[in-house]
């Protein structure tokens, strides 16, 4: 009969986590269930596996806001801890002697446990009271924001989790004042003074029977609360996306298709399902996305709660029965808007700050692929564009003749004329057709003239490098012009690719792989950089505008591709530059409203996200602007202006490092 207690408890224990893996089971069979095919998560495992720990473990991404970081550390470490005492407890139950004295001696490890138990918990408890604090009477906005049913869910975890902690401190201090375990459990023993005279064998096995209940229920709840993402994120980290952020995965063509993209939420992959799964809705995502600050109607958080939703409802459907009839909203105008879609510039602002490693981008553009090129419903303006890329290979309506003849005075040599240079100049369209940029392809020229590096263009035979049309949906029109370029790159057995715009940059060196051709790719500030800390270009005095600068970070060149130091250094290397720095930079820094085809779309909604970022550099107080790339150039000339700034002077950095040479040859 003695055994009886421990019997049942492992009949609890049992079935609990046999039901808390049966539902987890039925969530992985929904999201393995989908259509979408996925790309190979396993490759590198070993690696993953390291990040896996690297990433879960440190945290890295919640101390981007400092207190919500150290609020969150104490939980999260604190927990990890916590859960060797939840072991024990465990095994007590299935046999009650059991103590992990048993393993680590009656000594100093078996005090260092207590000890850490005793903290651990201490720290889960203060981390949890303050969050609930935080979310109470000061919850910043996106925490506020979220419906009331998500708060309430947030709620009811941080109360199980805090019933957790505060029982077993209660129960290692009546354990400690019954001297069952040594005094070292300091806030243990504070906490249960005022039941110092209760302490009793009664009293501490109802705090551990309490503790149990409590812990078996958090368990058989917890597969149906948002804060699943204990549990999924492990896998969404192991499976995380190990090429450059700016890569879009290629879309296969099946001829026999009826479709294209994801119209319908089961045509996902299995991985972007396990985002929005994953999704714990923090909100950091949206606080950082440039659409949603400025007033447009897209909401990174809301739209992997959209998907999540989306596709159980999907399932509802499938297994209602036929005799009745399950209401169900469409994927696209029924959860998630057009307007939410287009309004997107693909800075991976959302992907940058989320801590579990969500993914929006792709899923974004997978639907935009579907009203693309299924329904053909796309914005009107982008009609021309999409005509232009097939007509003229640039999105500008430009000849396509004429694409060379910016370089006419300048003696730069062709592919077709010599093709024995170290470098192909990618001059791309806006280089080649826009009025401001061709300046700065004139002096990407000089300043490679200046360091005697060989070069040739491609001339008429280079076409649009596929990003714009990618990144709207259009799939088609990118497919073609990118093949047609691999075939020029094949023709001449190009090997190196020095390129001034961040967009051409990021897909020749990140997406053409995928179509098959890999070749070395710098973008011109690295290459800038190198040459004027090679000595390779002289310094010289810049204008006086320009010693007062502030830079704008390019999306594609620094979040997409990491590159945040090179176009600072390659202006800090020239005398007299004083760079500051606007309040949103690097890793942190503003979208200026230009990517994801948005630079060929009008901006209707809210405020111009070109002047949101104006504004702070006006605020600067630079003379300069330095950017480095011909959207961010346009956007901020024209946020400058919208401001009544025509004064400050953009600039790419090329251009300021040229007028340096210049200075120096006079």
């Amino acid at each position: 009969m003695s055994y009886l207690p421990n019997i049942l408890f492992g009949v609890l224990l049992f079935s609990t986590f046999g039901y808390f893996g049966f539902n987890l089971m039925k969530t992985w069979a929904v999201i393995n269930s989908v259509k979408g095919k996925e790309e190979d998560r396993r490759q590198g495992i070993n690696g993953r596996f390291a990040n896996t720990l690297k990433f879960g473990l440190g945290q890295q991404k919640m101390f981007k806001e400092p207190a919500a970081g150290l609020m969150h550390a104490l939980i999260f470490w604190g927990f990890i801890t916590v859960s060797l005492g939840t072991l024990e407890s465990i095994l007590h139950g299935l046999y009650s002697p059991f103590s992990f004295s048993w393993l680590l001696g009656e000594g100093a490890f078996y005090k260092a446990y207590l000890i850490s138990q005793d903290l651990a918990n201490t720290s889960v408890m203060i981390g949890i009271l303050w969050a609930i604090a935080r979310r109470l009477f000061f919850p910043p906005l996106r925490i506020a924001s979220l419906d009331q049913e998500s708060k309430k869910d947030a709620l009811v975890v941080l109360g199980f989790i805090l019933s957790l902690v505060v029982t077993e401190l209660f129960y290692l201090g009546i354990k400690e004042r019954l001297a069952e375990i040594p005094y070292v459990v300091f806030f243990s023993r504070i906490l249960t003074f005022p039941l110092a005279s209760l302490a009793n064998e009664t009293l501490a096995s109802l705090l551990w029977w309490l503790h149990i209940v409590i812990l078996f229920s958090f368990i058989t709840f917890l597969p149906f609360s948002k804060h699943q993402h204990l549990i999924w994120v492990w896998a969404n980290i192991l499976f995380r996306n190990t090429h450059a952020r700016g890569r879009i995965r290629p879309m296969e063509f099946d001829e026999n298709a009826e479709s294209f993209g994801v119209g319908n939420v089961e045509e996902f992959t299995w991985k972007q399902l396990l985002d929005a799964q994953t999704c714990v809705e923090c909100g950091r995502c949206t606080s950082q996305c440039p659409a949603n600050i400025t007033g447009k109607p897209l909401d990174p958080r809301k739209l992997m709660h959209d998907l999540k939703y989306a596709l159980q409802e999907r399932v509802k459907a499938k297994n209602t029965p036929k005799d009745q009839e399950a209401e169900t909203k469409e994927l696209i105008r029924g959860f998630i808007s057009t307007d939410e879609l287009w309004a997107c510039t693909t800075c991976g602002a959302c992907m940058e700050a989320c801590p579990l490693y969500i993914e929006h981008i792709p899923a974004i553009v997978d639907m935009r692929r579907y009203l693309t090129l299924t329904e053909g419903d796309f914005p009107a303006e982008l009609a021309n564009t999409y005509k232009n890329l097939e007509n003229n290979y640039t999105p500008w309506a430009f000849s396509h003749s004429t694409r060379a003849d910016w370089a006419k005075d300048l003696n730069v040599t062709q592919m077709k004329d010599k093709s024995d240079v170290e470098y192909l100049f990618w001059v791309g369209c806006a280089g080649s057709f826009d009025d401001r940029y061709k300046k700065v392809s004139t002096s990407i020229v000089k300043i490679l003239n200046e360091a005697n590096i060989s070069f040739s263009i491609l001339g008429t035979e280079e076409k649009c490098n596929g990003d714009t049309a990618r990144r709207l949906g259009n799939e088609y029109l990118a497919d073609m012009s990118i093949r047609e370029n691999i075939e020029s790159f094949k023709k001449y057995n190009v090997k190196k690719v020095v390129t001034g715009c961040p967009h051409c940059f990021n897909t020749i060196k990140n997406e053409y792989p995928d179509f098959g051709y890999e070749t070395e790719v710098i973008h011109h500030s690295d290459l800038i950089a190198n040459l004027l800390k090679d000595g390779k270009v002289k310094r010289g005095s810049v204008p006086e505008a320009a010693r007062n600068t502030t830079y704008h970070d390019s999306c594609y060149l620094g979040r997409h591709n990491d590159i945040y130091e090179s176009p600072r250094e390659s202006l800090e290397n020239l005398p007299g530059v004083k760079l500051k720095e606007m309040a949103r930079n690097k890793e942190s820094g503003f979208c200026c409203g230009a990517g994801g085809g948005r630079m060929w779309l009008e901006e209707t909604i809210g405020e111009r996200v070109n002047e949101n970022r104006a504004k702070e550099a006006i605020d600067t107080g630079a003379n300069t602007v330095a950017t480095a790339c011909p959207f961010c150039m346009t956007m901020m000339t024209d946020g400058v202006k919208a401001h009544n700034k025509e004064q400050i002077e953009i600039k790419d950095i090329a251009e300021i490092v040229a007028e340096s040479l210049q200075a120096t040859s006079t």
